[in-house]
């Protein structure tokens, strides 16, 4: 009798996590149609978000599993009509939870860290400790993540040929 009874509960649970599983995909369809159709208002490319006046895409949005490195990730954004994001103010530190390529390399002249809008980086604060320090050779390639420890530090160099990341593209707002 136990083991039927057992048998009978499994089953009760199955069901009862069948519905559950049905309203956490109905939520995140949810969530998904809110971040396609209200974050744009119109003035975005549909999935983009909007922050100030800079249109945004998250490479994540289309998979979380694909990461290319530097040069592929800012091939896609050329594609799209963007550019990888360009980071010019403390606000935009505290967008960047993860690991993306940005923007910024020193390709050009090693230890002189250029943002893609020509601008050449001055600010040393944003940095990690230590950083940028090509410790591999080749670290040309700037990286943001956002740390609870030190919002300030958010950037350091990376290889761009080998490391695969995600990557946040930006286009004006228009």
């Amino acid at each position: 009798k136990n083991h039927t009874q057992l048998k009978e509960q499994i089953e009760q649970q199955k069901i009862i996590n069948d519905g559950f599983q049905k309203q956490v995909e109905a939520l995140w369809q949810d969530i998904n149609n809110l971040f396609i159709s209200g974050s744009t208002c119109g003035k975005c490319p549909l999935g983009w978000l909007i922050f100030n006046s800079s249109c945004y895409f998250f490479s994540y949005t289309e998979s979380t599993t694909v990461k290319k490195n530097w040069h592929k990730s800012r091939e896609d954004c050329i594609k799209r009509g963007a550019d990888l994001v360009v980071i010019d103010n403390q606000s935009g530190q505290n967008v960047w939870t993860s690991g993306f390529w940005i923007g910024l390399t020193d390709m050009e002249t090693e230890g002189t860290w250029v943002w893609l809008n020509n601008v050449t980086e001055v600010e040393q604060r944003y940095w990690m400790d230590g950083e940028p320090n090509d410790m591999h050779t080749g670290e040309d390639c700037g990286i943001a993540v956002y740390s609870d420890e030190n919002p300030w530090k958010t950037r350091y160099d990376g290889v761009c040929h080998q490391r695969q990341l995600q990557w946040i593209c930006e286009i004006d707002q228009s």
